[in-house]
């Protein structure tokens, strides 16, 4: 059964569709004009975000968007409760073995669809700390700070970006739904941000454990608290409950626009290079080059740019595209027989992303229905999509989930301070690749300064613990570092992803530690009550070393949030591009996805990328 609410949105999906296939949405080169203003590779979640900006800025001046997936109407994306990513809406890429997790390969989960990733997300749209944004500017530099690169400057763009709606009293009373509407938000964006009109009823009992251990709670986390246990809200549309992301927020409501063109099916491949017309740069961005993804052997075509080349092509693919311009590690771009047009070390280092655990507990005295329960009692499901179809209510409103404890160092372990001062004893270089340059280290070396202060602090979280979703676990400060280059033996296929996970041991250290804390957990009066019995890891493991054993062979790399590939700093710490996110050395040339952020912050990166695309799209307009 498909709600009303899906109906009349798929309905719109394909009146727009049809009313704007001639003319802006573009199947073939043959639609495209030789030329725009402004070119965007990648039309996901920062790519619209830009796009939309730019052509309402500039109505004169033109802007193509160039996206390998399609513009997909489908009920699955728009029901919260349906966040697994759908394969075909995703690129399945394969990492390469990972030695600090037992050799194993992990599939690399990104978005394939008009929207990115924002369409296949679970929705959870929460912020990090002020202390995570801030370690930006400690990374990059005074520089950065000056410009923006801080919490107080990104603050104004995070509220800028979404539509904040407050829950309804009775979900107030009913949840206990908490939040600071002045401290967060206040802005009037394109992307809807709201509490969904339902919870489990494990979701009280389970917040109650975590403060039964002395975990704070926030009432707002958005405004910069996001440690302790805290609500956040999905990206959500309140009235129709349906996901609200890219393409809804910045792409079907300005789609008819005369200046703004969207070819789908269709990938950048690199930058044309030219002479540059400034003195500080050596080249200039003049266009791309473009090949269809239908097909085998498609020849690619070019387009040109009259002001800017803009990459939204996302942590995994951005490198790629740099790359095979002629712009990256040299050694990188001698192994695939590329020409070294500017030599910027950092284009495809500094990979992270929230290595993701998952502890396994029969709850022996839960009489209490949850997720699982739906999805296997077909009474059950039939309940939920009446109540959704009918009032917009019930299970299927519910996407990744609100509420998470989100832990410092502090809280989990009494031994931060060796942990600290085993990170201050460690020499960088011993844990990034032998030909790792060094000006990524010098970058990394800084990193780490920042992590200490990170890792000290009771105002940055280490560990999430999403609340209603299982015994799961997500580290947040990662150490390790990994890479994402093009593939020597044939440039043009997929990138090679090396997450590096646990390859700085003390993650191995501070992973055991976050994972114990479970252990605490469920000892706590409140989960006592439901019986908990650990069936994995289980009674096997129980000391330090049986941990350290078992961790390589469970963890997964990802929670979906890779970051830092073309990361903000400047050229001497490894640095990508400027605090204007530009390019080095490549005029009309930026980067404004999730690459440029040089370290990750503990939060799903969602609402982050949206913020940076908003001060991404500022910079731009203001140098025009």
């Amino acid at each position: 059964m498909i709600s009303s609410s899906l109906t009349q949105h798929l309905l719109h999906f394909a009146l727009l569709s049809t009313r704007t296939s001639a003319f802006q949405i573009k199947r073939h080169a043959s639609g495209l004009a030789t030329s725009y203003d402004y070119i965007i590779a990648g039309g996901g979640t920062s790519g619209l975000t830009v796009a939309d900006r730019l052509t309402s800025a500039f109505p004169t001046r033109s802007v193509l968007v160039v996206e390998y997936g399609q513009l997909v109407n489908s009920s699955v994306i728009l029901t919260p409760a349906a966040t697994v990513p759908d394969p075909r809406y995703a690129f399945q890429i394969r990492s390469q073995p990972e030695p600090g997790l037992n050799n194993r390969s992990f599939t690399v989960t990104v978005g394939k669809i008009v929207g990115g990733c924002s369409a296949i997300n679970a929705q959870m749209f929460d912020r990090g700390s002020a202390a995570d944004y801030d370690a930006w500017g400690d990374v990059a530099g005074e520089e950065y700070k000056r410009e923006g690169w801080s919490w107080e400057g990104l603050l104004p763009y995070f509220k800028k970006s979404v539509t904040f709606t407050p829950p309804a009293k009775e979900a107030v009373d009913r949840f206990g739904y908490t939040f600071d509407a002045e401290a967060a938000y206040g802005g009037n964006g394109s992307i809807q941000a709201s509490y969904p009109p339902f919870q489990w009823q494990s979701e009280k009992l389970l917040r109650t454990a975590w403060k039964e251990l002395g975990v704070k709670e926030q009432q707002e986390g958005a405004g910069g608290d996001a440690y302790g246990v805290f609500w956040f809200p999905s990206s959500q549309d309140p009235k129709t409950q349906t996901r609200s992301y890219g393409r809804t927020g910045h792409y079907d409501p300005v789609a008819d626009r005369s200046n703004y063109h969207l070819l789908v099916g269709h990938k950048v491949t690199e930058v044309i290079l030219g002479a540059s017309d400034s003195d500080n740069s050596a080249f200039q961005a003049r266009g791309v080059k473009i090949v269809s993804v239908d097909g085998k052997n498609a020849s690619s075509f070019d387009v040109f740019s009259k002001q800017e080349v803009i990459l939204a092509a996302g942590t995994i693919h951005t490198p790629g595209i740099l790359q095979r311009s002629g712009i990256g590690p040299a050694d990188v771009l001698k192994a695939a027989n590329i020409t070294t047009k500017v030599e910027l070390p950092g284009v495809g280092q500094n990979l992270q992303d929230h290595a993701l655990g998952n502890l396994f507990y029969n709850m022996t005295n839960n009489t209490l229905p949850g997720p699982i329960d739906m999805y296997m009692n077909r009474t059950l499901m039939e309940e939920a999509q009446r109540q959704y179809s009918q009032n917009h209510t019930g299970p299927l409103t519910l996407s990744g989930g609100n509420s998470g404890a989100f832990l410092p160092l502090s809280t989990i372990t009494n031994t931060s301070s060796a942990i600290i001062s085993a990170l201050t004893a460690q020499s960088p270089s011993s844990y990034l690749p032998n030909s790792t340059h060094p000006t990524v280290l010098e970058g990394y070396s800084r990193q780490l300064d920042a992590l200490k202060d990170l890792l000290s602090s009771n105002a940055a979280a280490v560990f999430e613990y999403p609340i209603g979703s299982g015994a799961l676990i997500s580290f947040l400060k990662p150490l390790s570092r990994g890479t994402v280059n093009i593939d020597p033996t044939d440039p043009l296929a997929g990138p090679l992803v090396n997450y590096r996970t646990f390859t700085n041991p003390l993650d191995l250290t501070l992973y055991q530690h976050g994972v114990k804390m479970f252990r605490r957990y469920y000892t706590t009066p409140t989960a006592q009550t439901l019986g908990p019995v650990e069936l994995i890891p289980g009674a096997a493991v129980q000391t330090d070393e049986d941990w350290m054993k078992w961790l390589p062979k469970s963890i997964s790399p990802s929670f979906y949030h890779p970051v830092g590939t073309a990361a903000l700093g400047p050229k001497s710490r490894g640095g990508v591009v400027g605090p204007d996110l530009r390019v080095y050395g490549v005029g009309r040339l930026r980067v404004v996805d999730a690459s440029v952020m040089p370290l990750i912050p503990g939060t799903h990166t969602s609402s982050t990328v949206y913020a940076v695309a908003e001060k991404a799209a500022d910079l731009i307009i203001g140098a025009a």
